[in-house]
């Protein structure tokens, strides 16, 4: 029987950042769970990774584009009948150095917040191109705390909401789902205590109300 191939993109949030080398920690080895035998899940987050993908007059690159790590040209590849995108999280972001004032100009992703609809449908196109008939499921990223880089703030990801509603609405195929949503909806403890103390990433409770979100979110559409 040939397995259901689901391929998860993203950043560090996928990855697993902070959640030390166990991978059965992270939220797409959680998510493996759920699904079961039929599926095959792979992991191709990249830390610090952003939708973004442009460069500055003199050259140098903005942000850490996904685009260009080598985890994403492994998820195309695979051509993978399911592919499940959460990016956003580093492209809510302005550059703010964590003490001292002003910003870094290649950080400053903010300012390419008009574009984010267009970055992520390169992607989108990318996917389609390695298998056309992939069922994409794109994520909007978790709520960011009182994070301790304080470059990341909730309010430039209020900002990137509309774009996936309307890279939804622009591609067929393609489902929405809302990490933000499941986080915010959490009830049996405060939201705090499914983050690391650096208020930006799931620890291993977090990961696994991620996973069975995402998951219960995919049942309605396979």
């Amino acid at each position: 029987m040939n397995k259901q191939k689901v391929v998860c993109m993203g950043d560090s949030i996928t990855e697993g950042f902070g959640l030390g080398d166990d991978a059965s920690l992270y939220y797409p080895s959680i998510l493996q769970e759920y699904l079961g035998d039929c599926y095959e899940v792979y992991n191709k987050g990249v830390t610090c990774s952003c939708a973004t993908n442009t460069t500055l007059a003199d050259g140098r690159t903005v942000g850490f584009p996904y685009p260009k790590q080598p985890r994403y040209f492994e998820a195309l590849e695979l051509a993978g009948d399911i592919y499940i995108l959460m990016l956003g999280t580093n492209d809510a972001q302005d550059g703010r150095y964590d003490v001292e004032e002003g910003q870094d100009p290649c950080n400053i992703l903010t300012d390419y917040e008009p574009q984010f609809t267009e970055s992520m449908q390169k992607i989108v196109d990318a996917i389609r191109k390695a298998n056309a008939d992939s069922v994409i499921f794109v994520v909007k990223p978790v709520p960011i705390m009182n994070c301790i880089w304080r470059k990341h703030q909730q309010k430039y990801l209020d900002r990137l909401f509309p774009h996936y509603e309307e890279l939804v609405h622009k591609n067929t195929n393609m489902h929405l789902l809302s990490a933000y949503d499941i986080f915010r909806n959490y009830q049996e403890q405060p939201l705090e205590t499914l983050y690391q103390e650096d208020g930006l990433h799931p620890n291993a409770k977090g990961a696994q109300v991620l996973a069975k979100g995402i998951y219960e979110g995919m049942k309605l559409y396979l």
